[in-house]
């Protein structure tokens, strides 16, 4: 906790891969000194892009250990099809709260009708979708955007606001004013927030390091400079806790 005002992590991976290798115990340790109370953790790649069961079962077994402080995100790649939703009604049974799409992993583009049952199946359990959007051209700013308006019934969480290649991309997003869309602060540079927070208020921001990618405690401390937590809890973890919690697990 930060004072009385509670910070969620909406973004952090545990994993042994690449530049994604981090055990819960250094997850928890960062955590912990850096008074975040709360945090969603998401497979690695090679899980997000084939292995999407092993991933999530080892989200749900981590998170089982610490239920007060890890959260639990799931995946499936919209290329398995009925399989895909079926993973994804699975692992929400079992308590997962978020879906994580990667299309530049995945190998789709985010706005092909491939992802139609899955979104569609994601909006009727009020499951956050988490994607990721940035360098890569598969799913740009404004390919999430046109995405959340066919999609009005599901609730979209866009990673990295489309740091950095489309940060240019963002202030015509933002005035669009989706009801839907809600924007994740990780790789966003943090003077950049008021900007965003400006267009699109404060709920509108969700709070996010993609820790291990990014180094939790500096990402906080110098978000925390520009937009501090107790003028803006929100950002911090008010909108996203609310989302989470509406997650329908019995449907």
């Amino acid at each position: 906790m930060n004072g009385e005002h509670m910070i969620i992590d909406c973004y952090c991976t545990i994993g042994d891969e690449r530049e994604t290798v981090q055990t819960s115990e250094r997850l928890l340790q960062q955590m912990r000194a850096s008074g975040v109370s709360r945090a969603v953790i998401a497979p690695q790649d090679r899980e997000i892009a084939v292995r999407n069961r092993d991933g999530n079962d080892r989200m749900l077994s981590i998170a089982s250990d610490h239920p007060a402080e890890l959260v639990p995100a799931c995946t499936a790649n919209p290329w398995f099809g009925n399989d895909a939703v079926n993973e994804m009604q699975r692992s929400v049974r079992a308590g997962a709260k978020m879906l994580v799409l990667a299309p530049a992993v995945q190998g789709f583009m985010l706005s092909d009708d491939l992802t139609d049952d899955l979104l569609n199946e994601a909006g009727k359990i009020r499951l956050p979708v988490y994607v990721h959007t940035g360098p890569q051209s598969h799913s740009a700013p404004s390919q999430l955007a046109l995405v959340a308006q066919k999609h009005q019934n599901t609730r979209f969480i866009m990673g990295h606001c489309g740091s950095t290649d489309h940060a240019w991309d963002m202030p015509s997003i933002l005035h669009l004013k989706l009801p839907n869309l809600w924007f994740e602060t990780s790789f966003v540079r943090p003077w950049v927030v008021t900007n965003y927070a400006a267009i699109a208020g404060d709920d509108r921001l969700i709070f996010g390091s993609s820790s291990p990618r990014n180094d939790l405690r500096m990402e906080l401390t110098h978000l925390k400079k520009h937009w501090p937590v107790a003028e803006h809890p929100a950002t911090y973890g008010q909108t996203l806790g609310d989302l989470l919690s509406e997650v329908i697990h019995d449907r």
